[in-house]
């Protein structure tokens, strides 16, 4: 019996469109329902070569395949991840999924072949494709050898790619570096227990661009049956503005926190620069009264007159302070300053009701000082002010010294006083915010505010000192001043 004959019956029984060819191409038998989908008679096409059923693209090429095929025949299915694409007699092309079956009858080699035509299917993944493609989020899908078997329009925006271009690479392309080793694991972990859920839930997790930069995204994780295989679908949402929208309240937030904190130095600043001027003038006051009742009308002129000074410097300080508490929206200007008037200026306004502590001048810098006036003179008022408070009450002779020198054109400044000291442990701690070492520390922000200004000018302040021994606060100043 001969293989037509063989196959003859099962051909016209069978509910699905079938082919039989010879090795040379020759189509031997054709059952109705392949007739139909093609479009042809049984004497129009058998003892025609298969070609005449190929895309005109691949028809030169299909006889050397068909070839191969014949070389080493198995039993296959094809179309599996590829389009294979059938032409009517008509001209119209079909897409198809073939199933081949080697054949051998009497020494002559045959294949059965099992076409399906999915058009149907097609014009469903098209539809499905193309809501897809219309949708915001991106989306990516891939099999279990984790590979990309679709990617949307937004996926191949988000991730730097052309339309397609993402199609057959693996995942891992999307994958930071760190995570290439063990991204497999994950995968075949979720295959094999397939769940729809985020990704990494309650963390942030970052997909790499197609030029190297990192991507924050959140990725929900869906199963995908398919009548051929499982599939992992990934929607990706890009991160990118509201993380920055993150980082930017955080950077607003801390510039809140600074300005509260630049408000309440304002205000400690304020309130210390005035205290000690109205204590002198409150104490001149006194003294006026006690000339009145001696009738001693020239002292009270004098004492008087003395008042109305430190009133009009303490008036021109309050706004010194205002243009520090301005300083990093407007710019202050650089002046060339006399350091002995700024020293000598603050000493009259810290000790004119104050007894028993003398001031001494070295200063041996090299010509004007060149900075921000009421910047420095806040710094100097600060440094004076804490060598006044911490003096040893017990020692006659208090004093205090400002020495002044020029090294690698910076002005090195330092006040020294014979006072009660700061034990070691705390010499960090007097440059923090807040820190008060006993009560005489005031709200422990004077030196903070020097050390801050100092660190916007690109200068520096250090201190040593031992208990018992005295204090010596040295700040480094550039000159041609201005922030660093």
């Amino acid at each position: 019996m001969s293989v037509i004959e063989t196959y003859k019956l099962a051909f016209e029984i069978a509910p699905i469109p079938m082919v039989l060819a010879a090795e040379d191409g020759e189509i031997v038998l054709a059952n109705d329902g392949f007739l139909d989908l093609f479009e042809y008679s049984a004497t129009d096409l058998i003892g025609q070569k298969i070609e005449i059923l190929v895309p005109n693209a691949i028809r030169d090429h299909h006889p050397e395949l068909r070839s191969a095929y014949h070389r080493v025949p198995t039993k296959r299915g094809m179309g599996a991840g590829r389009d294979l694409h059938g032409v009517t007699r008509s001209g119209r092309t079909i897409p198809l999924e073939l199933a081949l079956e080697p054949v051998v009858d009497d020494g002559r080699a045959y294949a059965l072949i099992v076409a399906v035509d999915i058009s149907q299917r097609k014009a469903t993944e098209e539809r499905v494709h193309l809501a897809m493609d219309a949708a915001a989020s991106a989306m990516v899908m891939v099999n279990v050898k984790r590979t990309v078997v679709y990617a949307n329009k937004a996926a191949a925006t988000l991730f730097g790619y052309p339309d397609q271009e993402l199609i057959g690479q693996s995942v891992e392309t999307l994958v930071p570096d760190e995570f290439k080793t063990v991204h497999p694991v994950y995968v075949g972990s979720y295959f094999t227990a397939s769940m729809a859920r985020s990704m990494a839930a309650g963390q942030t997790l970052y997909a790499r661009h197609k030029h190297g930069g990192q991507i924050p995204v959140d990725i929900a994780l869906t199963p995908v049956q398919t009548p051929d295989e499982k599939l992992i679908m990934s929607t990706i949402i890009d991160l990118s503005e509201r993380v920055a929208a993150a980082e930017a309240a955080a950077i607003r937030n801390a510039e809140l926190a600074a300005l509260n904190t630049e408000l309440t130095q304002f205000a400690y600043s304020a309130s210390h620069d005035l205290k000690a001027p109205l204590s002198s003038i409150t104490g001149l006051l006194r003294f006026c009264l006690e000339d009145l009742d001696d009738n001693n009308p020239e002292e009270v002129r004098n004492n008087l007159l003395k008042a109305l000074d430190i009133a009009q410097r303490s008036a021109t300080k309050v706004e010194g302070v205002l243009k520090i508490a301005r300083a990093g929206q407007e710019a202050i200007a650089n002046e060339a300053v006399s350091l002995e008037a700024i020293i000598q200026e603050v000493w009259t306004d810290l000790t004119a009701a104050e007894d028993n502590i003398s001031l001494a001048l070295d200063l041996a810098h090299e010509g004007s000082i060149v900075t921000e006036p009421p910047t420095l003179k806040m710094i100097i008022e600060n440094l004076l002010s804490n060598a006044v408070r911490y003096r040893d009450m017990s020692n006659p002779e208090a004093a205090v010294r400002v020495t002044s020198r020029t090294h690698s054109g910076d002005l090195h400044l330092t006040v020294s006083d014979n006072g009660t000291g700061i034990p070691e442990e705390h010499h960090q701690k007097v440059f923090t915010m807040f820190s008060r070492l006993d009560d005489r520390s005031g709200d422990g922000l004077g030196l903070a505010l020097v050390k801050k200004q100092l660190d916007r000018l690109g200068g520096q302040v250090t201190l040593s000192s031992r208990v018992g021994s005295g204090s010596d606060f040295t700040i480094v100043l550039p000159q041609g001043g201005g922030p660093a």
